[in-house]
């Protein structure tokens, strides 16, 4: 072995390495930050009514019994404002809901196109004009909140002094393979990384599952027309929010999701778009991001041994045993968060490869499919229709 190829071979087994420290840290930061109950013990002092904003999409599963849930969680002076496509099966269900809730404030907005691009914002800008409490909770078409919840998350925000209070996700509900491995993008991705940012640096970004925002807040960075053509609005938000001179902090709740029903094709899209986002909110973090999955350090020894630069037995092995001692630490952080995703170790290797490739995909071939459209995204992460 030259010089060359020993210090390739180092460079290799230093970013192995580095992929294991990073599952590591996420997963003790996480159980360390997990371990006292989120739940109040004492009795708690009194919060505002709030506004939940709920922009439906289509084709959620269990939609009614997830609003149900919700209604039944709210206090008797909160309002309920339903974004909802008119002559949609969704529009049926919310106003069955409505006639069997005649007591609840339930506000159907029959949303129509045109107002932004971004279909999140466009429901959103047609939602909060009839919102009577200026405390907003936005969750999505996905989430499960139940009474316990809501109320803890009232609380919390009241006592974080934080102007805006977003919550991280796990999912449930998921079947065949393709959620499997969507679901584990999840708690791969995003938690170790939230972990970091949690203990080492400040939040600068809101999550899309759940926030709590303030009228005013909003209003003063532009309100929600303001990021009508982002594809990452909820990251813009809050980094909108932080420059403002406002703070967001994170929740130590986690809202369960249902997952969206998916095939091979729907997965692959889903992850193409959320490496995009990835890249057009944090180009350096993505880099990294996409490093530290272990698989670039394995495949390049690989390859290194079969052209006889180095040991095969040595390079394999190492190669193994780091997505082993990963493994180990997902297992930690998938019982923190409370993730029931089953055999974690293929998919964990399945989603790696797929997010190489999607992280390789998200620099050279900048467009996606979202909301049944293509879409091409610029360098700002702005969002422009693309008519091929």
């Amino acid at each position: 072995m030259n010089i060359t190829s020993a210090l390739f071979c180092g460079g290799l087994v230093l970013l192995g390495l580095g992929s294991v420290a990073y599952a590591a840290l996420g997963a003790l930061l996480l159980r360390r930050w997990r371990s006292p109950s989120p739940f109040p013990t004492a009795d708690q002092p009194a919060t505002p009514p709030v506004t939940l904003l709920r922009p439906l999409k289509a084709g959620v599963p269990r939609l009614r019994e997830n609003l149900l849930t919700l209604l039944e969680a709210m206090r008797a002076e909160d309002q309920l404002i339903l974004g909802v496509e008119p002559d949609s099966p969704e529009m049926e269900i919310c106003l069955a809901l409505q006639v069997a809730f005649p007591t609840r404030k339930i506000c159907l907005v029959g949303t129509q196109p045109g107002f932004a691009l971004n279909p999140k914002i466009n429901k959103l800008i047609q939602m909060t004009p009839v919102a009577l409490h200026s405390d907003w909770v936005l969750s999505d078409s996905e989430a499960v909140i139940d009474a316990d919840w809501l109320e803890t998350f009232r609380h919390q925000w009241i006592a974080s002094g934080a102007n805006a209070l977003t919550s991280g996700y796990r999912m449930r509900g998921h079947r065949s393979w393709p959620e499997c491995l969507d679901v584990a993008a999840v708690l791969l991705e995003l938690w170790p990384g939230l972990a970091c940012v949690q203990k080492f640096g400040r939040l600068r970004f809101t999550l899309g599952a759940c926030t709590g925002f303030r009228q005013n807040d909003i209003e003063s960075i532009g309100g929600w027309s303001a990021f009508g053509d982002c594809l990452a609005e909820d990251h813009q938000i809050g980094a909108a929010l932080v420059a403002d001179g406002k703070v967001v902090q994170l929740s130590r709740l986690l809202v369960t999701l249902e997952s969206d029903p998916l095939d091979w094709l729907a997965y692959w899209r889903h992850q193409r778009r959320v490496a995009v986002t990835y890249r057009v909110c944090n180009p350096r973090g993505f880099v990294g991001k996409s490093l530290t999955n272990g698989l670039v350090a394995g495949i390049g020894l690989g390859v290194g041994a079969s052209l006889g630069y180095w040991n095969p037995s040595a390079a394999w092995g190492f190669a193994v045993a780091v997505q082993i001692a990963r493994w180990i630490c997902f297992c930690s952080l998938r019982k923190s968060l409370g993730f029931s995703l089953q055999w974690l170790f293929p998919t964990m290797i399945v989603a790696g490869a797929t997010e190489c490739l999607c992280a390789v995909g998200a620099w050279l071939h900048p467009r996606i499919w979202w909301a049944g459209k293509r879409w091409r995204i610029t360098s700002s992460g702005r969002l422009s229709p693309d008519p091929k």
